[in-house]
């Protein structure tokens, strides 16, 4: 029995393309992987680039602009406090072996770690990275693109298979019909900042058949042109229009940012003057406590002697168990704010930490002096140095600007456009132009601008908003003035709560010497006393409050001004704007 001839399967010629092309698909995903790297690294190499060449147009703007996440903060160089206090009752022992954090060291840690600090380096990049995308469009842009694809059919197949079904005949092997059609383009497109585009292409095409005789066919073809807006769309002030309005919102960002840093240093600050003046009130409910519970003691002797009524020892009982009431809730709301201050630093929960209490002594020797300004020097001083009163006028120029460019939308179209192209030699080589066939072209392209509703209303729209703009900048201009005179009003007020609780804590001391004095007489009123403690514990706190009242009321005062300096490492500097970083 004669063998038929050996017939190839259409699904093997599949599979073996299929088994051709996934070696190429692996390497072009392996390739991309590689790249992302870099792809990476040149973003990030043309955005700090931008925000480094703006950041000498922002007084006090930080070289610590990059984003990559910090590691978990380790505070092992950190001292470590040992003593137990007894004025924190069942937690004395949760502070032995904390790490004692200064200012200094908390200001440079939030600055490292606090999400919000770095969610705003975040919103810096990006509007660099923005910026980057819009100086690109104004540089010769490149494009190549190519593509092939192989073909192939089995026409007689089927008549082959019925013949070999039915026994008509003897089936033959069919003869695939197969090609290659494949294509390359080159492109080069360069933006001008006077509404015109430059374009250039080439393209090459060619299919080579695989069965019966190898033959060819190829063509190829250069086209160039040249395209300038003569009305509606002409001048840099319009075309270069984005480009222009991203490099001004690069700048109003990294003064939001530098603006942001002050703001953020100063609530560092705040919260941890806060910390310590819970920490002061838990000391002063302690002492006022014991004092009582002493007079209580005496008060209960005097009673076992017949000179106290129950009712006189009762007062000092009840009061006993207040104070102890205050004590306790003045623990909690101590341990409380410590532990929030903890998460503003960018810490976890677990981080064992207490604040260094020296601090609270150098801002009481400090005293409580003012700047030397008068509230009208403050004031005019504001106005000339606050960034953000500068993106507001900026933002005035801008809505200006736009009002021009939505002008010109309102023009007729009228563009020039210069094309040349040139086609294949028609020789067998590839990529052979003949510059000699080459075609030129030149005409004009009109639109009469018979529909501009769209144009009409953003014209109209940009008027509306140079208005709010100029409004707004007003308005910023008045907050700036009242956030001054604010500061200024509260250091005044604490200046003057400073006096009277210096002057009451003299009163109050005297109360109580005058009433311990008379109650180991036997001669004192149990009312008088506890009245002279629980005023004498009240007017201590207050007067520490006053004291880190007036701090950080001056500190805003500062950065209200414009006049506060943040370092690179978040320690502060007042009365100066950062020029001389």
């Amino acid at each position: 029995m004669r063998q038929k001839p050996l017939q190839q399967s259409p699904h093997y010629s599949q599979s073996l393309g299929a088994s051709r092309l996934l070696p190429a698909v692996a390497a072009v995903f392996f390739l991309n992987a590689c790249t992302n790297n870099a792809y990476e690294g040149r973003a990030d190499s043309q955005s700090y680039a931008a925000i480094q060449m703006k950041s000498p147009l922002v007084p006090g703007m930080t070289d610590q602009i990059f984003i990559d996440d910090e590691d978990v903060a380790v505070l092992d160089d950190f001292a470590t406090n040992q003593e137990s206090y007894d004025f924190l009752a069942l937690e004395a022992n949760s502070e032995v072996g904390a790490r004692i954090i200064g200012l200094g060291s908390a200001l440079d840690l939030a600055f490292q770690h606090n999400d919000d600090y770095q969610a705003q380096k975040e919103r810096l990049y990006i509007e660099a990275l923005s910026l980057t995308l819009d100086r690109y469009q104004f540089t010769p842009i490149f494009d190549g693109r190519g593509g092939a694809a192989y073909q192939w059919d089995y026409r007689d197949q089927f008549v082959n298979d019925m013949q070999a079904l039915t026994g008509m005949a003897e089936a033959t092997s069919a003869l695939p019909s197969e090609s290659i059609n494949a294509q390359t383009g080159l492109g080069a497109r360069y933006l001008l900042r006077s509404g015109g585009e430059i374009a250039l292409n080439l393209t090459n095409n060619f299919t080579r058949f695989l069965t019966g005789d190898v033959s060819e066919a190829r063509n190829s073809a250069l086209i160039g042109s040249f395209t300038q807006p003569l009305l509606r769309g002409a001048g840099s002030a319009v075309a270069a229009e984005t480009l222009m309005q991203a490099e001004r919102d690069l700048l109003y960002q990294l003064r939001s940012f530098t603006r942001f840093r002050k703001q953020f240093a100063v609530n560092i600050a705040s919260q941890y003057y806060s910390v310590l003046l819970n920490r002061e009130a838990v000391i002063n409910n302690f002492a006022g406590l014991n004092a009582n519970n002493l007079q209580l003691e005496r008060e209960r002797a005097f009673q076992a002697e017949g000179l106290r009524t129950l009712l006189q020892v009762g007062r000092l009982e009840q009061s006993s168990l207040q104070l102890d009431l205050r004590w306790t809730a003045s623990i909690t709301r101590y341990k409380r704010s410590l532990d929030n201050f903890k998460l503003l630093l960018g810490l976890t929960a677990n981080d064992n930490i207490v604040l260094d209490p020296t601090e609270m002594t150098l801002i009481s020797e400090t005293g409580m002096m003012s700047p030397e300004l008068s509230r009208d020097e403050a004031v005019e001083l504001a106005l000339r140095t606050r960034l953000d009163l500068y993106t507001q006028l900026d933002l005035v120029q801008d809505a200006a600007r736009k009002i021009r460019v939505a002008a010109n939308a309102l023009r007729p179209g009228v563009d020039l456009t210069i094309a040349v192209s040139v086609p294949d030699s028609g020789d067998s080589n590839l990529g052979e132009l003949d510059f000699e066939d080459a075609v030129y072209g030149a005409g004009l392209d009109f639109d009469l601008g018979l529909d501009r509703r769209i144009e009409r209303n953003n014209y109209r729209r940009a008027l509306i908003n140079y208005e709010s703009a100029r409004r707004a900048y007003l308005l910023a201009s008045d907050n700036v003035k009242l956030d001054v005179i604010d500061a200024w009003r509260r250091m005044t007020e604490a200046r003057k709560s400073f006096e009277i609780n210096q002057t009451s804590v003299q009163i109050n001391e005297r109360r109580v010497e005058e009433a311990e004095l008379r109650a180991e007489l036997g001669l004192g009123d149990v009312q008088d006393t506890v009245d002279s403690q629980n005023d004498l514990t009240a007017a201590r706190t207050e007067l520490t409050r006053s004291i880190v009242n007036h701090n950080i009321a001056k500190l805003e005062f500062w950065r209200d001004v414009g006049l506060l300096f943040v370092r690179d490492d978040g320690s502060l500097e007042e009365g100066v704007t950062g020029e001389t970083q």
